[in-house]
């Protein structure tokens, strides 16, 4: 998709007062939000260039988790929505868990702040954490892998 296409998806956004939009085309999904006022014409530009860079590097990533999803002793956790990664509660705090560390099934691993609300990232599995994939007080994207554990069956 190129920058003008972006632009034309923003500019209805505006038009329709929208704070969020999704576009679905087989091989190609977008998804716009945000959660502040109408934009002004000069930053259609660059958020349009801002969209499509993104959009080149996702599909290199997404490549890139498919290759790590192919170990079958470990699972990824993906992160759900687009946010601030966050390992501990607060930064004076512990972390959540750490490498090595055994975590059992729904155990908070991490948070992820999106539109001023904390949501936690939990463990689908018991199992051990063998990465974390995503640096702490980063932005992280919507399916981004952030932690690798090792199942239970793998060890």
């Amino acid at each position: 998709m190129d920058t003008k296409a972006i632009e034309e998806l923003i500019a209805i956004m505006d038009k329709a007062e929208l704070t969020a939009l999704r576009v679905d085309d087989g091989d190609l999904k977008i998804e716009l939000e945000r959660n502040h006022g109408p934009f002004s014409s000069t930053a259609l530009p660059l958020m349009a260039d801002r969209v499509s860079a993104l959009l080149a590097g996702k599909t290199q990533s997404h490549e890139a988790a498919a290759i790590e999803d192919a170990e079958e002793d470990s699972l990824l956790v993906r992160s759900p929505m687009v946010g601030m990664f966050y390992l501990s509660p607060s930064p004076d705090e512990e972390p959540f868990v750490k490498v090595g560390q055994e975590v059992l099934s729904s155990q908070t691993l991490a948070i992820v702040e999106a539109m001023k609300m904390m949501n936690e990232i939990t463990s689908p599995a018991p199992g051990i954490v063998m990465e974390v994939l995503a640096a702490n007080g980063t932005q992280v994207e919507y399916d981004q892998p952030l932690f690798r554990i090792a199942t239970a069956d793998a060890r």
